[in-house]
């Protein structure tokens, strides 16, 4: 696909969009439910860029509004109100539109997640104590950052695990994954000079992220691992996973793809998912490897992702018949 030009016009508007955070996110989904709009596409992304970069408190009121405006699904009582909304700097908002204009080859799993992490660099240092500080009030974030980082995680060890159990599997996808090796190193990113526990939460992602979507029933494809950053961002506010949202909605509000709404159902689906399974942070992945897949569910209380990519393959297959 070519890139993209997109008007000034746009970009101003959204950019005011993002930075107030103003509407409400559940009537923007239910609205995008009954009739998907270009504005109704944008303010919406700018609403989950807006908790990204700018009110990262409010995270779970937004999604968990605009999960249940779309999936008219469970309601969350409201978190918190009470936070700053600090802009994006002028560097930021060039490397946002400059990655959206790009070809749509450049937006796709490790160097897509890259560039979501080279964005955060440009915001508000202060961002991160924010983040970090959100972060502990997600379920079980606090006593798995209070663990520490737990033995890695090496997939190349699995090569000869039995096949259906955890590490066999896990050394399965991630030869479909490419993710023979860490793709992005904890080192090269600072991970240990951020406050904690963010380093934690960045490091601990990144060396379970695998097991996690093996797990969870998160498939290679495009759009199953979107819905396994919404899980991911559910889970314990990851940062650089809400990025990556954000990011996606936007590129889906200008592009305006065929068959957008798998997208929204795929980012709210992973969401809700995300709520629903019992804390995956603390869990020693090593002590599961030669357990069943189901076994390994069934202890972590762990229900497979109902993938809505999956679902859609095969009522296009049964029609094909």
């Amino acid at each position: 696909m070519p890139a993209l030009t997109i008007e000034d016009s746009v970009r101003q508007a959204f950019q005011i969009m993002a930075v107030g955070g103003r509407g409400d996110a559940g009537a923007l989904a239910a609205g995008l439910r009954r009739d998907v709009t270009g504005l109704g596409l944008r303010a919406l992304a700018a609403k989950l860029l807006h908790v990204s970069v700018c009110t990262p408190e409010r995270l779970l009121d937004v999604y968990d509004a605009a999960a249940h405006g779309w999936l008219s699904g469970q309601v969350y009582p409201p978190s918190t109100r009470n936070t700053r909304d600090n802009g994006p700097p002028d560097a930021f908002w060039r490397d946002f539109w400059k990655l959206l204009e790009g070809a749509a080859a450049e937006r796709r799993r490790v160097p897509f997640t890259r560039a979501a992490i080279r964005l955060t660099r440009l915001l508000d240092k202060q961002l991160d104590e924010r983040v970090a500080a959100t972060a502990l009030d997600y379920r079980g974030a606090r006593e798995a950052a209070a663990k520490g980082l737990l033995e890695h995680l090496d997939v190349r060890e699995l090569a000869h695990a039995a096949p259906s159990h955890l590490g066999g599997l896990i050394y399965r996808e991630a030869m479909l994954r490419e993710q023979q090796q860490d793709c992005i190193h904890p080192a090269e990113w600072g991970f240990d000079r951020m406050p904690p526990p963010l380093g934690y939460l960045n490091a601990r992602i990144l060396e379970s992220h695998v097991a996690w979507a093996v797990v969870g029933g998160y498939s290679h494809a495009e759009l199953d691992e979107l819905a396994l950053a919404a899980f991911q961002t559910a889970q314990f506010g990851h940062h650089y996973s809400s990025v990556v949202l954000a990011l996606t909605m936007a590129t889906v509000a200008i592009e305006r793809p065929a068959g957008l709404e798998i997208v929204l159902e795929s980012v709210f689906r992973g969401w809700l998912h995300g709520r629903q399974t019992p804390p995956l942070l603390g869990v020693a992945w090593r002590e599961l490897l030669d357990l069943p897949l189901d076994a390994v569910r069934q202890a972590l209380g762990v229900v497979p992702f109902a993938s809505p990519l999956a679902a859609a393959v095969r009522l296009s297959a049964r029609g094909a018949r």
